[in-house]
């Protein structure tokens, strides 16, 4: 009995020494002919074959068929090849070993490698088997991570003095960094003649030359620069005209792209020209990625001033005018007017005083220094630099860049970003007074009765310039009516007796230059409701901002109301009760701010019931009396940041349910409410209001009661086609 147990014993320990080899690319039943799926073609397992994975790195999913990967084109040998930065985190460690074979032809193999920018880490080696000798061992003395960066080059490896050996393939991973701390590769083969060994040899000659750095010549003398505005760039041989690479590989010529491609979907960048630089290109380039380029070096003239546009830049990324000896920062310019989401990647022009510098020679360097660690947005997009430019030229820049955003009609059906870039115009510090026809003053929205009403009465605040000069004349041109018509007739005594929100608007006129302005007049038919409690005017007249110097206001229109029914690329729901709706993402406010509006007086009747829709982590209600007493407060409790992007799985997010609340015990008391965005812990901090009723003549059947919206969905999953989902109503618990 004991002698059989020791020869099971001994035939468990055998097997496991089988396994363990077979693990480590051993062959028990000998070696392969040649190399196993060493052009990663054979993907029909969905798993590895010929290969075996050890550890974290190297995950099967890295098996792409892209043509780029961080915006570089992928000179791949089939339809396959392994991707590193897609097959898992770049911190990640592992190795990937083949099938043992038996090393054949004239012994030379070779194939593609890419990234891996420290040799000493990630390296392919080329092993023995039984001996586990190394018999070479080759990394990637190529990668700079600025010129040459995920690029799958031809390698070739001499291996002619193992010919007839068996041997295997190791390929290791050992960079828990971030620095391009993983490996791309593809096309292992074994040459059968010298000719197959010397056109490897010459594609890699090729590839340095197309990818490498390139002579790059600057005149000191010159007062301009070569290609500020990236409209010259040689995208077919990869070269970034008239710029250099200084560091990092987060701005290069794959970063060139059209100002007519739209970010988040439909976002416009309202950039100059038809190329701009970006940081990000929608996702193409890893966020995570830093570095930095500088312009040709040149004298300034002029009378000194410098202009660009600049987006994003959150974070550590910025412009910087440098001394052309010493490379000194002389002048530091951040994105401080960055904004998410309102401007968040849009380009805004910007203005830079050089004057003490005239006559030195100087260069503009932009650099991405955020890897991700100061938040998110961790790039920066650039365009249209103009430098030695005079107090006249910036004048006309000035004019010209007003009146480019004053006349576009195009913005985002999500966001309503056009009206914080005209905002940002309209404030920008301009280094030379600009000589535009504006309004310095205008007219305010207004709560009247239902009646005959004299608009020309409320155009005494409005005020017009051009330049220092004041221009008077401002006058009425139109009326239209809730329903969308035009009144004719005298503007000193329009009929407003249907209830709703009448369109003024009124103008100026300065030689040949015009320029109009609106504001809305909301007619009420009683005092029961509060104006404009569903925002269907598109502004906010009837309500008080109560935050009024962190709101945006564009055209004396505080931001805010939006007409989007559904939210990023997923379409997710709003449950927007009509054409309108309060947006805490469009108001210029930051999502760690707090922000609040206040409604017209109401006086509470029929059955004292109420109801507001409110959506997002950070939405409240208060209800006060008249004479600011506060006697309820409720809050948005349906939030939840789960099953994204189906609310059927349970999520809610920017989406708003109705709350109904029960006031009775304050009938026939004149009330106000604010709708508050609070300040609280983690992430989205934002509020979303719409519809908010004070009449209900019986109080609602809650139990009984719900919105019924479209699901959300993945866009990339066309299986993916959504439902309808059902908001139920919510009896609001008083918290005060």
């Amino acid at each position: 009995m004991k002698m059989k147990m020791q020869k099971l014993l001994a035939l468990v320990l055998a097997l496991a020494m089988v396994l363990a080899l077979a693990a480590c690319g051993e062959k028990t039943g000998g070696a392969a002919d040649d190399i196993v799926n060493g052009d990663f073609e054979d993907v029909s397992a969905g798993a590895w074959v010929g290969w075996t994975k050890a550890d974290a790195a190297f995950n099967f999913r890295g098996v792409v068929s892209d043509e780029k990967v961080n915006g570089v084109p992928m000179e791949k040998s089939g339809d396959y090849y392994f991707a590193g930065s897609k097959g898992g985190n770049p911190v990640m460690k592992g190795t990937l070993t083949s099938d043992v074979f038996k090393l054949g032809g004239n012994g030379f193999i070779t194939f593609k490698l890419g990234a891996g920018k420290d040799p000493e880490k990630c390296y392919v080696e080329f092993i023995e088997s039984g001996s586990d000798t190394v018999l070479a061992k080759v990394g990637n003395t190529d990668c700079d991570g600025m010129y040459i960066k995920d690029h799958l080059l031809t390698k070739v490896v001499d291996l002619s003095a193992h010919v007839g050996k068996n041997i295997y393939i190791k390929i290791t991973d050992n960079d828990d960094g971030t620095d391009f701390a993983y490996l791309n590769f593809d096309a292992f083969k074994v040459c059968q003649s010298d000719d197959e060994v010397a056109a490897a040899e010459a594609e890699y000659k090729a590839q340095i030359e197309k990818y490498g750095e390139k002579p790059f010549e600057e005149d000191e003398t010159a007062t301009t620069i070569v290609n500020g505005g990236f409209e010259e760039c040689d995208l077919e041989n990869g070269i970034l005209t008239g710029w250099k690479l200084l560091d990092g590989s987060a701005l290069t010529v794959a970063n060139v792209v059209p100002t007519s491609q739209y970010y988040w979907d439909d976002r416009s960048v309202y950039g100059d020209g038809e190329y701009y630089l970006d940081g990000s290109n929608n996702g193409a380039t890893a966020e995570n990625l830093t570095g930095a380029i500088r312009s040709q070096k040149f004298t300034l003239a002029g009378d000194g001033y410098i202009s660009f546009m600049m987006g994003c830049g959150n974070g550590g990324s910025y412009v910087a005018l440098c001394d052309g000896s010493n490379d000194e920062e002389l002048i530091k310019v951040e994105n401080t007017y960055f904004s998410d989401p309102a401007l968040a990647l849009t380009l805004l022009r910007m203005y830079m005083d050089a004057s003490d510098y005239i006559g030195r020679v100087v260069y503009l360097k932009v650099v991405d220094a955020n890897d991700g660690s100061n938040g998110g947005f961790a790039f920066i997009n650039v365009d249209d630099f103009r430098v030695s430019l005079t107090a006249d030229e910036v004048a006309e820049l000035e004019v010209e860049q007003m009146e480019k955003i004053q006349n576009e009609t195009y913005t985002s059906a999500s966001y309503d970003d056009l009206t914080s870039l005209r905002n940002y115009y309209a404030n920008y510090p301009y280094p030379v007074p600009l000589k535009s026809l504006t309004f310095t003053a205008y007219a305010e929205n207004q709560v009247v009765d239902c009646g005959a009403v004299d608009v020309t009465a409320f155009l005494s605040g409005a005020a017009a310039s051009f330049g220092s000069e004041t221009v008077s004349g401002i006058a009425v041109t139109k009326v239209t009516a809730p329903d969308g018509t035009e009144i004719a007739g005298s503007f000193d005594a329009v009929d407003m007796s249907a209830p709703g929100a009448y369109k003024v608007t009124y103008g100026v006129s300065y030689e040949d230059k015009s320029l109009e302005a609106t504001f809305t007049v909301v007619a009420m038919a009683d005092h029961n409701s509060v104006a404009n409690g569903g925002f269907e005017s598109g502004d906010l007249a009837g309500w008080t901002v109560l935050s009024p110097d962190t709101w945006s206001v564009v055209e004396g229109q505080p931001a805010g109301v939006i007409s989007a029914a559904t939210y990023w690329d997923q379409q997710l729901p709003y449950n927007q009760a009509g054409d309108w709706h309060l947006d805490g993402w469009n108001n210029g406010i930051g999502e760690p701010e707090s922000w609040s509006v206040r409604s017209t007086n109401f006086t509470l009747a029929g059955s004292g019931f109420i109801s507001v829709r409110m959506g997002g982590a950070a939405s409240a209600v208060r209800v006060y009396t008249a004479d600011g007493t506060e006697i309820g407060y409720y809050k948005q409790t349906r939030f939840a940041d789960v099953g994204y992007p189906h609310m059927a799985e349970g999520g809610s997010w920017a989406d708003m349910g109705t709350y109904v609340i029960d006031l009775s015990d304050h009938l026939g008391e004149e009330l106000y409410l604010v709708l508050c965005d609070e300040v609280i812990e983690g992430g989205w901090a934002h509020a979303f209001f719409d519809e908010v009723v004070t009449y209900y003549e019986t109080a609602p059947d809650v139990a009984n009661m719900a919105d019924t919206v479209t699901d959300g969905h993945d866009p990339a999953n066309e299986a993916d086609v959504p439902g309808e989902v059902q908001i139920p109503w919510q009896l609001a618990v008083n918290l005060k």
